[in-house]
């Protein structure tokens, strides 16, 4: 069964429908790319599935469980990690403390416990740090926890970001244009980083992104938006050779 199912989305604002009937699914180790152009719905999609935008019709289920019935903060308990277009980071604070910030939820002890040092304490937050350290080298920067996470480059911050989600203990990734921004070397760790999670992660990922290259290297299977609607799904070979995609997105056969 597929990890997350949108069947029939629509969200109308006003009258005007950012999403018409939009479906799709994303498996466990598969990446989605969903591609349009601007104002196409696609990151009106992702805050569905994310919980900020409650839609006025369609079905989202992510292992069975109806999603739009949940607040973001239930549907972030439940597995679904967003990293946003431009990096939410805490910049005054170092980046082990932004990483460390992702595993409050899964502490167990009260503030009583905590003023007395307690055994549990001190053995959780250890776990937490451990846990920390080892999304830093998994997203390829072990040796920068004690950094201030304001001075980091702005492709680290990305990077950053997606490790948080993992900490999060993210099963769906939804990703808004992760490369927006970064030079060739950047793109290509970010890629790097994307495929890894694919084959070893246990992720579905959700990518919104630009850069077909990117989409070309990564995707299984790519949904195109254009005016709130599917108008291709195939493999990127398939959709990238689409007339349809092709007028949408050049305006011309």
């Amino acid at each position: 069964m597929p990890c997350l199912e949108i069947r029939g989305l629509t969200v109308d604002f006003g009258g005007i429908h950012a999403l018409k009937e939009v479906s799709l699914s994303a498996r466990t180790g598969q990446i989605v790319g969903l591609i349009g152009p601007n104002g196409a719905g696609k990151s009106t999609l992702l805050n569905c599935i994310s919980g900020l935008t409650r839609p006025t019709e369609g079905e989202g289920r992510l292992d069975g469980t109806d999603l739009f019935s949940l607040s973001p903060h239930a549907i972030s308990r439940l597995g679904v990690g967003r990293v946003f277009q431009h990096p939410e980071i805490m910049a005054d604070m170092t980046v082990m403390d932004n990483l460390l910030i992702a595993r409050n939820r899964f502490l167990k002890y009260g503030v009583l416990a905590e003023l007395l040092g307690l055994p549990q304490v001190r053995r959780q937050e250890a776990e937490s740090r451990f846990a920390a350290e080892q999304v830093l080298m998994r997203i390829g920067l072990p040796d920068i926890g004690g950094i201030h996470a304001g001075s980091l480059p702005y492709g680290h911050r990305k990077l950053l970001e997606v490790g948080r989600s993992l900490l999060l203990g993210a099963t769906v990734l939804l990703l808004d244009e992760p490369v927006a921004g970064l030079n060739e070397h950047e793109i290509d760790r970010m890629a790097t980083l994307l495929a890894e999670l694919r084959t070893g992660g246990g992720l579905a990922v959700i990518l919104v992104e630009h850069n077909m290259g990117l989409v070309s290297r990564l995707c299984d299977e790519v949904v195109v938006l254009d005016i709130g609607k599917v108008i291709a799904r195939g493999t990127p070979t398939e959709v990238l050779n689409d007339p349809a995609v092709l007028l949408a997105y050049l305006g011309e056969g």
